[in-house]
């Protein structure tokens, strides 16, 4: 689906406009089309942009796409606050 090219410095994913709208078509989120494709999610998102904004000024629009939900949500509120205690505790100590 992708070819690699390797230079001194890094190794760029090169995909065929069909490919990429392939994938496009078929996944709900940014990380699904890099997957797909073998491209960097920062590089699918640019790629993306600049498709929907060449399309759009023919008629043509592309499906929505989101950002992948993070897996692991922590909340560290109840850790802030604990952090806050030791350091009133230590500057009234």
């Amino acid at each position: 689906m992708a070819e690699a090219f390797t230079t001194d410095r890094q190794t760029r994913i090169r995909v065929s406009d069909e490919s990429f709208l392939e994938a496009v078509f078929s996944s709900k989120n940014y990380a699904e089309i890099a997957a797909k494709t073998g491209q960097k999610i920062a590089s699918t998102m640019a790629r993306f942009a600049r498709t929907r904004t060449a399309l759009s000024a023919k008629g043509i629009d592309l499906p929505t796409m989101e950002r992948q939900k993070p897996t692991k949500t922590v909340d560290n509120v109840e850790a802030m606050a604990e952090i806050v205690r030791r350091l009133k505790a230590h500057a009234n100590g």
